[in-house]
């Protein structure tokens, strides 16, 4: 387990370290717009150097860059989506590279089967293909995402202590 300072605020964070999020929102291309914004956690600690520089549960904000439903003929739906940033000690970590492991798949194959079975055959069957409908994209609440810092965080410099016009006098 990680030790936790009481100073990790006062830590930097390199460029491109990478975190782990979760989504805390129901998203799809059915149901999502364009430009929507949608919340999104820290699901792990970032960890720097054996110490928890931010705690898993930080809140933040992501945004649908894209989407589309799915249409006929079996066009999939899209979906594109970014992690924006993660509050932090007071300010906002921006992040970038929002990955997910598994992506879902659309109907592509099954378009892709009829059509072939639809030109070996003397029926007009091709049409069939127009009445599939393609697979939507979702993601559901507490879906696990990477992401990374978008650039490096410095580490507070120490304030410069400048003297007031009384203390002058």
């Amino acid at each position: 387990m990680p030790a936790v300072s009481s100073s990790a605020c006062e830590r930097a964070i390199p460029a491109l370290t990478p975190v782990r999020i979760e989504i805390s929102a129901d998203l799809g291309s059915a149901t999502s717009h364009s430009l929507d914004a949608f919340p999104i956690r820290l699901a792990e600690a970032i960890v720097i150097d054996g110490v928890e520089i931010v705690p898993a549960g930080a809140k933040g904000l992501g945004e649908v860059v894209h989407a589309k439903k799915a249409g006929g003929s079996g066009t999939p739906g899209e979906l594109v989506l970014a992690a924006r940033w993660i509050d932090a000690c007071g300010q906002r970590l921006k992040l970038r590279s929002m990955n997910f492991s598994a992506a879902g798949a659309g109907a592509i194959g099954t378009v892709n089967v009829v059509n072939a079975v639809s030109a070996a055959s003397m029926l007009p069957i091709g049409l069939i293909g127009f009445a599939i409908s393609g697979r939507n994209v979702t993601y559901a609440k507490g879906t696990l995402a990477w992401a990374k810092i978008a650039g490096a965080v410095p580490s507070p410099s120490p304030a410069t202590i400048q003297p007031t016009d009384l203390e002058k006098r």
